[in-house]
């Protein structure tokens, strides 16, 4: 809505006029169209009398059928050409007339009737276009009107012709207060005092540098206040007269939500360094006390060997075992918050899903009694490496650790799709009840105590982070007594964490 002193007008306007009303006294007019007809009509009819062979009549008739171009429908033009043919004919009948000028008559009259009803044509076009034309008109104003976005008409002086009901809702100011002003009105400085100079400077060199392109400016309320606008303008010639359009929308509240998701963005960033700090505390700094813990437990075991009952060296080796739960915890924790994260894309290249299957199977310990059955349908296709082996593996882990007999059964299988592929780990174990299905991906949650079932709480953490994290999803079915079935979706062709980043 401003100009820059480089891009000539910053706010410059193309003619839209206000809503369309019918002009007051257009019903009075037709009446009065219709009374006229009549009057031209009396004194054509009158004139029959006074006129020889009825001239002048017929020049009266003509002016009966140009009543109609004051009545309300075109149609009027037919109907009083219709009227005074009737008449001159009548006046033919009525009329004395010399019986030697019989044929000039007839030809008179004639020829009056033929005028009369090119006339009408003539008449009727006329007015059929003029009713397009304002319903066309009445149309467009209405769109200006009800549209959602300001709109504003300038001419070249810069002055307002017309200003829709949204700019009243945009600026403050009313329509009568508005249209006759200078459009820079709704400017702040320094654009208010400049805005002539630019626009002047806009005809004078006729060089376009914002016609046709949209912008951020500033706009100013009636109240004073300032606030963000996005105008786009362009330039309508109608008849050798420039004139300017201009297309305004409120941006604040766009401006913002930018500002509050900025601040969320670097409250974001702040987290995301706070979990590298973390990481490296737990990857470095709680790990040094525990390589203590775990190195004077073994050496008090070695050397009070002689010494200990059978309590203290089972203290001693559940300190041990709680030392390395804690490791195990921290591993866990460390990849948790590198999901993600990882530069690297050394280990993402596809791989047969057969050699990711089989790799995946050599980190779980799975006992004597357990039977692993992999779909041969992961022969056939190309999968990446990581972090699929870490889900296998923690999801076939998980299926033997909650195994309440030792022994069991696990299908591995795959189903391709046209976008992703939908993979199943499939067990015979106990189950799990369908109020624990969200509970089971929380972070350090288990079903049963950790003295009962080794783990750190994490596996199914990491899973559904992995799986999310490419846009894939991860579900679980599964009833108590039925086994539990664990499906995820991973895509074929994966987003660019980078670029999410």
């Amino acid at each position: 809505m401003t100009y820059t002193k480089e891009d000539n007008p910053r706010m410059m306007f193309a003619r839209q006029s206000g809503p369309h009303r019918r002009p007051p006294g257009r019903l009075a007019a037709g009446r009065h169209a219709h009374f006229a007809a009549a009057l031209a009509a009396a004194a054509g009819l009158a004139f029959d009398y006074l006129t020889p062979l009825g001239v002048a009549a017929g020049l009266i008739y003509t002016g009966v059928v140009l009543c109609a171009l004051w009545a309300e429908k075109p149609s009027a033009a037919y109907l009083y050409a219709a009227i005074a043919s009737a008449l001159t004919v009548l006046g033919y009948v009525l009329a004395p007339h010399p019986a030697a000028d019989a044929w000039i008559t007839l030809t008179n009259r004639g020829l009056t009737i033929l005028a009369l009803w090119l006339l009408a044509f003539i008449v009727f076009r006329q007015k059929t276009i003029q009713a397009a034309q304002e319903q066309q008109q009445s149309e467009l104003s209405a769109i200006q009107e009800k549209t959602v976005d300001g709109m504003i008409t300038i001419d070249t002086s810069g002055n307002i012709l017309s200003y829709n009901r949204a700019c009243k809702h945009i600026f403050g100011y009313s329509t009568e207060e508005a249209v006759g002003q200078n459009v820079k009105l709704l400017m702040p400085d320094p654009d208010h005092s400049a805005h002539d100079s630019y626009l002047h400077n806009y005809l004078r060199t006729g060089q376009k540098m914002i016609i046709g392109v949209g912008r951020e400016v500033r706009g100013r309320r009636k109240d004073g206040s300032t606030f963000p606008l996005h105008l786009s303008v362009s330039e309508v010639r109608v008849g050798g007269i420039v004139l300017f359009s201009g297309i305004v929308r409120d941006i604040s509240e766009q401006k913002r939500a930018e500002k509050e998701r900025e601040a969320f963005i670097e409250e974001l960033s702040r987290s995301n360094r706070d979990l590298d700090g973390f990481a490296y505390v737990a990857s470095h700094d709680l790990r040094a006390p525990l390589r203590v813990i775990d190195n004077t437990a073994s050496w008090l075991e070695e050397d009070l060997a002689k010494v200990m009952n059978e309590d203290s060296r089972e203290n001693l080796q559940l300190l041990r075992s709680r030392v390395r739960r804690m490791d195990r915890l921290l591993d866990d924790l460390l990849e948790y918050s590198r999901i993600g994260r990882a530069d690297s894309t050394q280990h993402q290249q596809p791989v047969p899903g057969s050699k990711v299957i089989q790799d995946a199977l050599m980190l779980v310990n799975a006992p004597a009694g357990f039977t692993i059955r992999i779909d041969p349908a992961f022969q056939n296709i190309e999968i990446p490496k990581m972090p699929l082996i870490q889900i296998f593996a923690n999801l076939v882990s998980n299926a033997v650790k909650h195994s309440e007999t030792g022994t069991g059964t696990v299908d591995v299988t795959l189903e391709e799709q046209d976008s992703h592929w939908a993979f199943s780990v499939a067990d015979d174990g106990p189950g799990i009840a369908p109020k624990y299905h969200d509970q089971i991906f929380k972070m350090f949650q288990t079903l049963k105590s950790r003295d009962q079932v080794e783990g750190s709480g994490m596996g199914l953490s990491i899973v559904q982070k992995h799986v999310q994290h490419v846009g894939g999803t991860v579900t679980l079915r599964s009833t108590p007594g039925e086994g539990s079935d664990f499906r995820f979706t991973w895509p074929k062709q994966q987003r660019n964490a980078k670029d999410e980043d």
